[in-house]
């Protein structure tokens, strides 16, 4: 078991909505920090801080989309372009005031509630997303301590 370690998380999300705010959550690990809805107009970012003690070896950051229904995303008449949609969108992570930049894209894997087709699969997992557009959990796992795994991994 790792030592115990206390971080400062500033965590970045926009709506991209049309019709109603998307619901979300963060966690860390099981542990709820937040539920609510977006509370500024669409695709412009709210910032959601909070201070989190672990000892666990892998902590991991959630964060969820909840409310997302088929009726949230209209396409237009051949169903060729989407012209209206709902995501909940990660702009940014910062933990103790270090911007993780293209780690949340890279380190991270988005698990979505219900089987997709997504590139020509039907899966459960993407890879390198930012931008809920169903229904599930956005994840970033780190090692502890966070500074060593960091510095692995910039």
């Amino acid at each position: 078991m790792a030592d115990k370690e206390s971080l400062h998380f500033k965590i970045g999300i926009s709506g991209t909505y049309w019709d109603k705010r998307p619901q979300y959550s963060i966690a860390v690990g099981n542990d709820i920090i937040k539920e609510g809805a977006i509370t500024v107009a669409s695709d412009e970012t709210e910032y959601i801080e909070f201070d989190y003690e672990t000892d666990a070896d892998a902590p991991c950051l959630k964060i969820s989309l909840l409310n997302k229904t088929d009726q949230d995303t209209i396409q237009n008449e051949d169903k060729t372009a989407i012209v209206n949609d709902m995501l909940l969108n990660i702009v940014s992570v910062e933990i103790d005031e270090i911007d993780l930049g293209h780690l949340t894209y890279s380190l991270s894997e988005y698990h979505v509630a219900q089987s997709v087709e997504y590139n020509g699969e039907i899966t459960n997992l993407v890879k390198n997303c930012v931008n809920l557009g169903w229904n599930g959990t956005w994840q970033l796992t780190w090692n502890n301590p966070f500074y060593i795994w960091l510095l692995e991994n910039i």
